[in-house]
């Protein structure tokens, strides 16, 4: 049996921060990180990017049943980290702002979407995103939050005599 393909929303992601313009407008670059303990892919970028969104490519899972039928439930974490001006107040205040109205900007976008991500069997919980910022000196001058989202998808757990001896 062919597992039906999960649904990417690291390139869905990728592809709203290209057409969004406050991402556009600061100069925000898309990149990838594996998790919070291992921050290489943001490291690397922090070097020649001052604003970036990084996608986790490493997800928290579950499984579960809902009205007679299997879902896997997939957690997201989404970073937006800008470099501000060590010591300035001023500035700090603005970056941390601009990542506040471009978590906003995508929440909105996540609920104009989300019909048609149902529409695919993507159902992303809009009404439940948890978000914490990072402070003000999260990697040497850069500030920002972080966000979790949930997606369930349908899953098949039927079972299938070929798949044992």
């Amino acid at each position: 049996m062919t597992p039906t393909p999960l649904y990417n929303f690291r390139d869905y992601l990728r592809q709203l921060i290209n057409e969004n313009r406050l991402a556009q407008q600061h100069h925000f670059h898309f990149t990838t990180c594996s998790g919070i303990a291992s921050l290489e892919g943001l490291l690397q970028d922090l070097r020649t990017q001052q604003n970036m969104v990084c996608f986790s490519d490493i997800t928290e899972d579950s499984t579960f049943h809902n009205s007679g039928a299997w879902f896997k439930r997939r957690v997201f974490t989404i970073f937006i980290v800008l470099r501000f001006q060590y010591g300035n107040q001023t500035d700090y205040d603005l970056k941390i702002n601009t990542a506040r109205e471009l978590f906003r900007q995508l929440h909105s976008r996540f609920l104009h979407d989300e019909q048609e991500l149902n529409n695919r069997s993507a159902y992303l919980d809009c009404a439940n995103i948890r978000s914490r910022e990072l402070g003000g000196n999260f990697l040497d001058s850069a500030t920002g939050l972080y966000f979790l989202l949930t997606l369930d998808e349908p899953t098949t757990l039927a079972y299938d005599n070929t798949e044992w001896t």
